[in-house]
């Protein structure tokens, strides 16, 4: 397997790699590996014991996917970890087995990861691993957020842009809670049957804005920032209905609420303008106009 250049040898690429290498059923030394990536026998080995559980250590020293897990990476799983890295370029679409997972953590467990900086050092949290447990278990929890006692049907907790939340139903209603403010945890020996609608949602979803009843926001983008938008994706679902004449655009956004949005735009003011909503560009402007107000 040809390596890429040494920018683009990250963790992310070098597991990534040494799955699809594995998942075709090599048996790999540490040496070997540290002779490709160009790195350390100590790094590869911390990163073979990232993968424990998913590699076995032969008795030749060489290291072999489990039997429970070969031949099971799907190009959905290759996916998954793309996006959760956010290193989906360097694979290519051909590629039609890879990675595990990060398997249970991607399509199975609790776990969503959505953005690249990550808040510390949530994962060791008991309470973040009591609701791994209550996910996984499908089991109710009482819990206090922002002071007020809360019934929960938990179903992922999700990283999104580096902060910590826990997708879950109340009332039959998907909300995120940001896992900071959640205390006094208490995981009941009830359980529930998950909705693979909700699940759908959670996964679908860009960020944590939840809700089934979307509005679509057009804006204009001045010619100078349209290369930004059409590189890569801004605003919450984003779409390009037309390019203009001038090099401007017009494109689509579909929002939950106004907050979801309006922080996006006031950073690229006076370069993008909304169409419609009337109501939110005006919304817009009077935050604006309060502001130098007040300065």
């Amino acid at each position: 397997m040809k390596v890429v250049s040494s920018e683009h040898e990250t963790l992310a690429f070098r597991i990534a790699a040494i799955l699809l290498k594995l998942n075709l059923g090599d048996a790999l030394s540490r040496q070997a590996l540290a002779d490709e990536f160009k790195v350390s026998e100590r790094t590869i080995y911390r990163d073979l014991n990232r993968l424990g559980g998913i590699v076995d250590k032969l008795e030749d020293g060489r290291y072999q996917i489990a039997a429970a897990y070969r031949g099971k990476l799907t190009s959905k799983d290759l996916e998954s970890f793309a996006r959760l890295t956010g290193v989906d370029q360097l694979f290519p679409n051909a590629s039609q087995r890879f990675l595990v997972a990060l398997l249970d953590t991607l399509t199975h467990s609790s776990y969503l990861i959505k953005g690249h900086h990550y808040e510390e050092p949530k994962p060791h949290d008991s309470q973040f691993i009591q609701l791994d447990e209550a996910i996984q278990r499908q089991r109710i929890c009482q819990l206090s957020y922002a002071g007020k006692p809360r019934t929960l049907m938990p179903y992922r907790l999700v990283n999104s842009k580096g902060i910590w939340y826990l997708a879950a139903t109340e009332n039959q209603q998907l909300k995120a809670f940001t896992f900071s403010r959640i205390s006094q945890l208490s995981i009941s020996n009830d359980s529930f049957t998950p909705s693979a609608e909700i699940q759908a949602e959670i996964e679908s979803n860009e960020d944590i804005w939840y809700s089934s009843d979307k509005t679509e926001v057009l804006l204009t983008i001045a010619p100078q920032m349209a290369y930004y938008f059409l590189r890569r994706k801004l605003l919450p679902q984003q779409e390009t209905i037309k390019q203009l004449e001038n090099g401007g655009l017009i494109i689509s956004s579909h929002i939950s609420h106004a907050n979801q949005i309006l922080p996006l735009i006031r950073y690229w003011i006076p370069h993008v303008r909304i169409i419609s909503p009337a109501e939110l560009q005006l919304s817009l402007e009077n935050e604006v106009k309060q502001y130098f107000t007040t300065a």
